[in-house]
């Protein structure tokens, strides 16, 4: 096993056991995941979190023998102990699956008596009753909203280095330094716009001129926990309330790093090189077979985002980057693989296109970087950082702007058909943003209208997984969703009810004061040093600043009845043409709610 191999695995799990994270669970969590196993069969969990003395017994061990050769060929090689398991998909298991639980009940109706049927009857008024009954929840322990904290998280940079380029915040980090950067996506041509979230995934994958995609792999394992590109379609919060485009990097690595991390960033930004057609055309493969295969995962998030896209220019670019048009964008490119010759063109031209986009980015006068860690290292990351600059061209713009795209005026009123027994349903409606004096109450109105309502209606009732009630507080937004829901038109119909509901005033002030405490409970989520560090950063790049943030928490612990039915008057009166409609699901549920809908029927599109 290459020396460089080894090393790689064993900084990858230093990093990761050192790094504080709350993903996926919070960190006293999995701290207690990971002694747990052992502490229950008697070992001891004080030796099992002092990872330092277990590695650099690995190490003295290396320097004697070939360690983890052995091993290898002990418990692998060598072990006949080994069970092979074989996965083949069924094609048609769903239709008979279908035709089998069809076939089912209908033996089962064969054999009802009037006795059986009106006992079946008795059960479900009783059902329906026991839904619809009001719960007692007087027994259960409570807050008031004098335990309800009056401020927010703010992390500020550090005016310890005011001529410093790059931002600082100073935080404990525990060892790990993190490095944001943001680039303005709004100088680029029109016909680069639906390539950036492919350019993303594929950015520190595809090699650069000095080292191929293999070699940078090793060396980002090698010295870095990680390093990656994101497309962010944003909204500013300042005076003109533009949509703010651009691309988020992030880095970290041991402090012991920083000038390896930093090295492998100032590569990847003056020197990323998209010549290698074959590993191009791969990842260009895997990145649309991973947006095919979470269609279904993901489903009412894609609704959502086909539902909005015609409200804002930020919600137009969160779709083309984020949703179903994505999709399209990359499926366009892959259907002219036809042949060796017209596949290779199309590679050279994506090549080139994305060539494009890195050097419209790149540029020193359209970054902006930040710097979190311990006050020991950020000295030093502000004299590395330097090299990141010093390797791209000066530029003449920052474009942190709106680039042009194709918006149209009509909201959507349609249906995407994909392979899937379920449907995802969304409406959406434009209301105000967080700035606004109604923000807080439109916040409190989406989790009275989730767990009093379409949680009754869409879930217990109508069958589905979930049902949900959004507020986008950054683009002023609000609508409602379903995910694997087992209908279309009654899920319809109860957005429209949902409406009705929360203007009809059928909750108290005990209601909207739990209503309260779980927007509270998302807006004082604790954020690690790093993450908290990090969203400072990109609230500042959005102009969201900390006395809007207190004002909105101010305004939103003194939501009362009153205010929630002043303000459902003024937005929730259903109007089909201020309301978009989008459904994903099967192209025979969506035909069969079509007929039913006559006139008002939703256009039908294939993803």
């Amino acid at each position: 096993v290459p020396r460089q191999l080894i090393e790689s695995a064993i900084h990858q799990i230093e990093f990761h056991r050192k790094e504080v994270t709350n993903s996926p669970h919070p960190y006293g969590i999995k701290l207690l995941l990971t002694v747990s196993s052992n502490w229950f069969h008697g070992g001891d969990p004080e030796k099992i979190l002092l990872l330092d003395s277990d590695l650099n017994q690995i190490w003295e061990k290396l320097a004697k023998e070939p360690f983890f050769e052995n091993k290898i060929r002990q418990y692998f090689l060598d072990n006949n102990h080994r069970v092979r398991l074989l996965l083949k998909p069924d094609g048609q298991m769903a239709e008979e699956e279908k035709k089998r639980v069809q076939k089912e009940l209908e033996a089962i109706q064969e054999k009802l008596n009037p006795k059986d049927l009106e006992t079946i009857k008795q059960y479900t008024e009783k059902l329906v009753r026991l839904q619809d009954m009001e719960e007692d929840l007087s027994c259960l322990p409570t807050l008031s909203r004098k335990d309800i904290p009056p401020d927010v998280s703010i992390v500020k940079a550090s005016d310890a280095y005011p001529d410093a380029l790059p931002e600082c915040y100073e935080q404990p980090t525990s060892g790990i330094f993190y490095f944001s950067a943001a680039a303005g996506a709004g100088g680029m041509e029109q016909d680069l716009i639906p390539l950036l979230p492919f350019f993303c995934s594929s950015f520190t994958r595809v090699g650069t001129k000095d080292h191929d995609y293999t070699e940078m792999a090793q060396l980002i394992d090698l010295y870095t926990g990680g390093v990656g590109l994101s497309p962010q379609a944003r909204t500013s919060f300042g005076p003109d309330n533009e949509s703010l485009p651009f691309v988020s990097f992030g880095g970290k690595c041991l402090v012991r790093n920083l000038e390896k991390m930093f090295g492998i960033i100032a590569e990847l930004f003056g020197k990323v090189d998209f010549s290698d057609l074959n590993r191009l055309k791969s990842l260009l493969l895997e990145y649309q077979a991973g947006m095919e295969s979470m269609i279904v995962n993901n489903g009412h998030r894609l609704a959502i985002s086909l539902a909005s896209r015609n409200f804002t220019p930020s919600a137009a670019l969160g779709e083309l980057w984020n949703g179903v048009h994505q999709l399209k964008t990359i499926q366009s490119i892959t259907q002219k693989f036809t042949g060796t010759q017209q596949t290779d063109a199309e590679l050279q031209k994506l090549a080139q296109d994305l060539s494009r986009i890195g050097k419209s980015l790149f540029q020193s006068a359209n970054l902006r970087t930040a710097l979190i860690g311990e006050e020991s290292m950020l000295s030093s990351g502000i004299d590395l950082v330097q090299s990141v600059y010093e390797g791209i061209p000066d530029g003449a713009s920052d474009f942190f702007r709106m680039p042009l795209i194709p918006m149209d005026s009509e909201l959507p009123r349609e249906a995407w058909s994909t392979s899937s027994a379920v449907s995802f349903v969304a409406g959406m409606f434009k209301t105000v943003r967080m700035n606004h004096p109604d923000a807080p109450v439109l916040s409190v109105i989406s989790k009275l209208i989730r767990s009093m309502y379409l949680h009754r209606e869409i879930r217990e009732k109508g069958g589905a997984y979930g049902g949900f009630a959004v507020y986008n507080s950054e683009d002023g937004l609000f609508g409602y969703a379903s995910y694997r829901d087992p209908h279309i038109l009654s899920t319809l119909n109860a957005f429209k009810g949902a409406a009705e509901f929360i203007r009809s005033g059928k909750y108290d002030e005990e209601d909207i004061k739990e209503a309260i405490f779980q927007v509270c409970s998302e807006i004082d989520k604790p954020d690690t040093p790093g993450v908290a560090g990090r969203k400072a950063f990109f609230r500042k790049i959005i102009s969201l600043s900390d006395d809007t943030r207190i004002k909105f928490k101010k305004n939103l612990v003194q939501v009362n009845r009153k205010k929630v039915m002043s303000v459902s008057e003024k937005y929730f009166h259903y109007r089909e043409d201020q309301h978009a409609i989008a459904v994903i699901s099967g192209e025979d549920k969506i035909i069969a709610s079509n007929q039913k809908l006559g006139d008002k029927k939703l256009s039908l599109h294939k993803i």
